[in-house]
């Protein structure tokens, strides 16, 4: 303990804590009872002396949002102030270009992920309404405004405030990079694709053209086969001649 603490000048030093949802506690000390803490989630105090000391809040979250109401007492007065803390989460900000089925443009510009939701609007956007779209994810805010734009050439610049930020965030809608990218990749690989068919079906025609002149050509090469007859020695080739066969009547020569 402080030895500042032991201080007879000072008799408390105590943060009221009023937390979303009503919920009521505090931490502080006490000079006849010490330290004391009834918010029971990890706030402490720190640095404690006669000139200042500090609530430490540990693991800062939404539920910690709320108004601190500090009180310290000393010699010839007592020191309150009232503290309202809140988060704040600057968003992540994007704008692009959407061609829709029937070749009109869409501009869109989006705030993403902040706390509290951001403000965006569209600048040089004469006689032209925007639809704006908000939800909430994890405590955080987004929000996304669409904007139909005019046939011709537009100025068109999505602006976006915030808290967080000193001054405003002005973006121009480009067409998204990464869809181009992903659309000439796709081109590419088609074309490489129709190259190699196209060469892969050249070589196969080759291939049987070759493979057809070479038929042709062993087949004109071949010559045509020789039938020899056998030839048997000592038998000359006669020519066939006719046998009668002489009947011999006995009768006449008896």
């Amino acid at each position: 303990m402080s030895k500042d603490l032991m201080s007879k000048e000072i008799t408390y030093i105590i943060w009221r804590v009023g937390l979303v949802g009503n919920k009521q506690c505090q931490v502080g000390w006490q000079k006849s009872e010490g330290l004391l803490d009834t918010c029971t989630d990890g706030k402490s105090l720190h640095g404690i002396s006669e000139s200042w000391s500090y609530l430490h809040i540990p693991n800062f979250s939404e539920r910690d949002v709320g108004i601190y109401m500090y009180e310290m007492p000393f010699a010839g007065g007592i020191h309150t102030c009232n503290v309202s803390v809140s988060i704040t989460v600057p968003p992540s900000i994007s704008s692009w270009l959407e061609l829709r089925d029937n070749n009109s443009m869409v501009a869109v510009c989006a705030a993403e992920g902040g706390k509290p939701a951001a403000d965006v609007t569209w600048r040089h956007a004469e006689n032209e309404s925007a639809v704006v779209t908000q939800w909430r994810s994890g405590g955080l805010f987004s929000v996304e405004s669409r904007l139909k734009l005019p046939e011709g050439p537009t100025n068109a610049t999505c602006v976006i405030k915030h808290p967080y930020w000193e001054a405003e965030k002005t973006l121009v809608p480009r067409h998204r990079k990464g869809l181009l990218d992903t659309v000439v990749c796709l081109l590419i690989v088609v074309s490489i694709l129709m190259v190699l068919t196209a060469l892969l079906f050249f070589i196969y025609k080759k291939l049987i053209m070759l493979r057809n002149y070479l038929i042709t050509d062993r087949s004109a090469a071949k010559p045509e086969p020789v039938i020899h007859k056998p030839e048997i020695e000592g038998v000359e080739e006669v020519e066939p001649y006719a046998s009668y066969v002489q009947r011999v009547n006995s009768i006449y020569n008896s």
